[in-house]
């Protein structure tokens, strides 16, 4: 199967939407009518999408062991979660410091309320952060531990948990005429539904649905769209988005960005029109932002409380503010992460791959959400 570059692309836009929501929700709010973090969680769950479809891509054309294929996950999202989890630890303070005395936003409270959690128990949230299972602990243990010291990291411990069941889920799905692999995929579907609800959005098993659509999407690339037209392509596009907006109503634009997105490329790829999403997308700026997105996830919320801590000095913010604050947030996010993509995330898949003695993919498939 063809690898196909624009889903980079869609990343990268969904990165700097995160960004753009993550700044904004950290400033007064400008109007009722404006959601407060721009809808920012939205664009994580169709970052969670990608990764259930690019997972599921590179064990089918790719297989190797599972302890080759953990130790490149690992080298993949580790260090640069580790830095970034360290840089935010260390300034705890500072950012507690800067949301006290800024201006009241929407976003402050919660956050102020999440560094309390943190202080509570220290130790043992820094334990389930290094080994990145924060999100699976139970609410009642520990209270908001998928958000404290790295706040977007939640969804990183959900890429974490998927990669070390995914081979098992593919595996399972592969063969789903199996009776018995029908039963494990139902005691496994059972036991997430379950854990779910003693859990918050950082346990995999409370984004079933967003990792579900990848995975029917991978296996519609792969056995489906090589048989049908474009004509075909239209129509089960139209499909997918109606029946989303029927059963999920205003929670459905997540899943009408991932269709939209895939119909372009795919359209693309059968009769080489660009559609303007499909230039987007195939732009080569945004496909660079997509391979440094991990990065820029991983960075930008301490850039985020270094830019607002500028604001301080300010009684009421001027009307500019609301464009230049997230576009300086996200530019320097941009900047950095350019820096940390090429000298930490490089170097340390390189190294990973080495360690395993086999190539996976090139560095543009490893990204994660």
């Amino acid at each position: 199967m063809k690898y196909i570059k624009e889903l980079e692309g869609l990343r990268g836009l969904m990165a700097l939407w995160v960004v753009a929501g993550h700044a904004f929700a950290s400033l007064p709010m400008l109007s009722s009518k404006i959601p407060a973090n721009l809808l920012n969680t939205q664009a994580v769950d169709v970052f969670i999408m990608l990764s259930g479809f690019v997972i599921f891509f590179m064990m089918d054309n790719k297989p190797q062991s599972y302890g080759k294929y953990l130790t490149q996950r690992f080298f993949r999202i580790f260090p640069i979660y580790l830095l970034a989890l360290i840089v935010s630890f260390v300034l705890i303070d500072f950012t507690t410091s800067v949301l006290t005395h800024a201006l009241a936003a929407p976003a402050t409270n919660g956050r102020l309320e999440i560094i309390n959690q943190f202080n509570k128990a220290p130790s043992l949230h820094a334990f389930f952060h290094l080994l990145l299972i924060q999100g699976a602990v139970p609410v009642s243990m520990l209270k908001d531990s998928s958000f404290t010291i790295l706040g977007q990291a939640w969804s990183v411990s959900v890429e974490w948990q998927f990669y070390i069941i995914a081979p098992l889920l593919f595996m399972l799905m592969n063969k789903i005429s199996s009776k018995k692999n029908c039963l494990a995929l139902f005691i496994i579907l059972i036991f997430m539904i379950g854990y779910g609800k003693i859990t918050d959005k950082g346990f995999y098993g409370n984004n079933l649905f967003a990792f579900s659509i990848g995975y029917l999407t991978f296996y519609f690339y792969k056995n489906i769209y090589p048989s049908i037209n474009l004509a075909q392509l239209k129509i089960a596009s139209a499909i997918a988005i109606f029946m989303s907006i029927i059963l999920l109503g205003k929670d459905a634009f997540p899943v009408i960005i991932w269709v939209a997105s895939f119909y372009a490329v795919l359209k693309k790829d059968m009769c080489g029109e660009l559609s303007f999403l499909g230039k987007v997308l195939d732009w080569r700026p945004v496909l660079y932002i997509g391979r440094i997105s991990y990065s820029i996830y991983m960075v930008h919320m301490v850039i985020v409380f270094c830019i607002l801590s500028l604001l301080s000095g300010y009684n009421e913010l001027p009307l500019y503010m609301y464009a230049v604050f997230p576009v300086s947030c996200i530019v320097v996010s941009i900047a950095i992460s350019s820096l940390t993509y090429r000298y930490i995330e490089k170097p340390m898949m390189s190294f990973g791959k080495r360690i395993s003695g086999k190539r996976v993919l090139p560095p543009e498939m490893n990204n994660p959400a």
